[in-house]
This record gives structure tokens, C-alpha cells and sequence, in this order.
């Protein structure tokens, strides 16, 4: 049996060494986020950094008032996005109150939410750190085109990340 990719120590290490838990990658991510969620015309997307433990929330549109804007995350075994950490694939569920695994989900039964697309955020190194994910209160199917716009702003998300890695280094002074 493999390992659960979640639990990666070397994947943990990357989100620290990205400092992706930090306060000032929110403004770096908060446009990306918001044209997901034009472009799809859905109300939320999330850029989420996905732990061990619990989702993180690094950058997000349509959050505002809500409880999970208020606490920047939730469990992971809430988290939709997970399921793309372990596959390093798309995920889409189109009726979530009709899914197997996330009917129950407290997202779903609670908050409303019917109808997710995400996909990997892959570092360089080949890491998973989380997802690009938009989320609607309505069933919803997504297109091919839909879910490669996604991927095409997954790939801009993390060089948008990895460029802070960049700097970072070219900061530190060489002895």
C-alpha cells in the first residue's frame, strides 16, 4: 500500500520553505482567485494550501461574511481539495448532494455548496500544495475548456508563489 501523499513530510516541507501559511501571499493570490470565479461565473474560488490537518486558505474571492473567510480554513476531511493533493488530477463534482463522499460533507449539508472544480497547484520540485478551486451554490457541470482554463491558472498561481521563493533567496546574502 502507498503512502498517503497528504502526509508527505518533503510535500509539508515544501509549503514551509514557500512560507505559503504566511499573510502576504493573500494579496498575491486574491486576483487569480477572482478571475477564476469571473471566468467561470461562480460566486467563490479558493486558492488553498492543503496540510496535514486542515485546509488553508491562502487566497480567495467571495469569501466575505462568511464563516470560512472569518477562520482561513477548515478539517481536511472537509476538504474537496485533498482528493487533488493524493491524485495530482482535476477533481469535479457537479451535484454534491448526490456524491458519495461528500453529501455528508458539513461544505455540502451545512453551507450549500453543490458543485466544485479544482485542480493541483504542482510546485517545481513536483509538489502538491494545494488546489485552485471554484465552488457554486448551484448544480453545475464544467466543461473541458473550463477545467484547462483552471489548469492554465494553476500553473500562473504557483509561479506567482514560486517567484516570493526567488526573491527570498536573492536576499540572502552570500558569505
Amino acid at each position: 500500500m502507498t503512502a498517503d501523499p497528504l502526509y508527505a513530510m518533503e510535500r509539508l516541507q515544501e509549503i514551509a520553505d514557500l512560507d505559503l501559511l504566511s499573510a502576504d501571499v493573500d494579496p498575491i493570490l486574491q486576483d487569480v482567485a477572482a478571475r477564476a470565479a469571473t471566468h467561470l461565473s461562480l460566486p467563490v474560488s479558493l486558492i488553498s494550501v492543503v496540510l496535514d490537518d486542515a485546509l488553508h486558505v491562502a487566497g480567495s474571492h467571495g469569501l466575505d461574511g462568511l464563516w470560512l473567510g472569518e477562520t482561513g480554513g477548515h478539517p481536511v476531511e472537509w476538504s474537496f481539495c485533498a482528493t487533488s493533493v493524493r491524485t495530482r488530477e482535476a477533481y469535479v463534482v457537479e451535484r454534491a448532494t448526490e456524491d458519495a463522499y461528500h453529501r455528508t460533507n458539513p461544505l455540502v449539508v451545512q453551507d450549500g455548496v453543490r458543485c466544485y472544480a479544482g485542480v493541483p497547484l504542482i510546485s517545481s520540485r513536483g509538489y502538491v500544495l494545494g488546489n485552485l478551486c471554484v465552488v457554486g451554490l448551484e448544480e453545475r457541470t464544467f466543461t473541458a475548456n473550463e477545467v484547462a482554463f483552471l489548469h492554465e491558472m494553476a500553473q500562473t498561481t504557483v509561479a506567482r508563489i514560486e517567484e516570493r521563493r526567488g526573491r527570498a533567496s536573492a536576499a540572502v546574502p552570500h558569505a
